[in-house]
């Protein structure tokens, strides 16, 4: 084994225009838990673009270079001595992401190798690659948990599909959309999924999530409220950042909103960061949160529809492996857009989509092997 990898690392705050590939020192075992990851493929998401960008040098430092990534699928090529979950040899992925434990070391899967707590590593399944798996792993989790929130809030028994449910969830071949669909449809069995993509994606939809959309809106030509109509929807999966924009499409008496792309409330960011885990800025981010949840609010006055924002938390080890039991299942099919990491202008052109959000497929996926 060499003593250099490669890696997708940043020397300082920047945009995806200044990522490199680097040849930085393998990661070795220091800690009980630890896995060695031999990477094959890594997710690249928004929070890797924000992170690398500097949007949380406020209350977190980091180290440079910045190995980027946090989701991957690899095959274990060593384990701590206290690991007996895993071994040498066995295929892994996972999203290295635990609520309330701010300072988990960040795993750089964007790397040849990669460290990660055996906890947070699940078995791939065979009947999917290791660049399919890391496209499912992350959305996969975030969008039953969301389903998950939808049941509490409207009062419904935690063993509930979504029959007879009319859904709105724009985005459908987003990251996070285009598996929320198939998670909506294929396993809660949605009576109705409506979804929106720009023009050029309307062919596509049909052929990378056949049957599963509904209805399908061209957001860039028509209203969305005047499309889907207002007060018609059971259950809104926001996933873009209009939250505000989806609230007339709930039903007025039992609607409700459940959003991954909003500001979180005060008891959400406690779950994910810890009492103090912001630092200084607990009590700032606290208030700013609060006087957003009175706006948001405001907009729903004269209506009993609830909204909460859920962020994804692969800690939960039952929901990770009830996802896995899914994707095993052939339930789940991946959109993705996979990239060589040796391609390098492809790769900061591919990372600049995910940062803007504009014209990326699917999860950008980068191939190692």
């Amino acid at each position: 084994m060499a003593n250099t990898m490669r890696s997708l690392a940043v020397r300082k705050y920047c945009k995806p225009a200044d990522y490199e590939v680097m040849q930085l020192p393998l990661p070795v075992i220091t800690k009980p838990g630890q896995v060695l990851i031999r990477v094959h493929a890594a997710g690249i998401m928004t929070g890797d673009t924000q992170f690398a960008a500097g949007m949380a040098k406020l209350f977190m430092t980091l180290e440079f270079p910045l190995k980027l990534g946090i989701t991957g699928a690899g095959i274990v090529a060593d384990v701590a001595r206290d690991v007996t979950s895993l071994k040498i040899g066995d295929p892994v992925y996972g999203l290295i992401f635990r609520h309330g434990q701010p300072d988990l070391e960040r795993p750089g899967f964007a790397s040849d190798y990669a460290l990660a707590p055996a906890d947070l590593l699940l078995i791939k399944p065979d009947n999917v690659t290791f660049e399919e798996v890391t496209a499912l792993c992350g959305p996969a989790i975030t969008s039953y948990q969301c389903i998950k929130r939808y049941l509490e809030l409207t009062n419904q028994p935690p063993d509930s599909t979504l029959e007879g449910k009319t859904v709105f969830m724009p985005g459908a071949l987003s990251a996070s959309g285009s598996v929320g669909a198939q998670v909506i449809k294929n396993v809660f069995r949605a009576t109705t999924l409506i979804s929106t993509v720009s023009t050029v994606k309307i062919p596509l939809v049909d052929e990378y999530l056949p049957g599963v959309v509904d209805k399908l809106i061209d957001y860039t030509t028509e209203d969305i409220v005047d499309s889907v109509g207002r007060g018609t929807v059971d259950y809104v999966f926001n996933t873009q950042w209009d939250l505000v924009g989806t609230f007339p499409l709930a039903k007025r008496d039992t609607g409700a909103v459940v959003s991954i792309a909003s500001v979180p409330s005060a008891a959400t960011i406690r779950n994910m960061f810890g009492p103090s885990g912001l630092g200084w800025l607990t009590p700032v981010v606290a208030l700013f949160s609060h006087l957003v949840y009175l706006w948001y609010g405001w907009n729903l006055r004269g209506t009993n529809v609830l909204q909460d924002f859920v962020s994804g938390n692969p800690g939960k080890r039952e929901d990770a492996e009830r996802t896995r039991e899914w994707i095993a299942e052939g339930k789940l099919k991946p959109v993705m857009t996979v990239v060589d990491i040796d391609h390098v202008e492809a790769v900061r052109s591919a990372c600049e989509k995910v940062a803007t959000g504009k014209g990326g497929l699917g999860l950008l996926v980068l191939k190692f092997v």
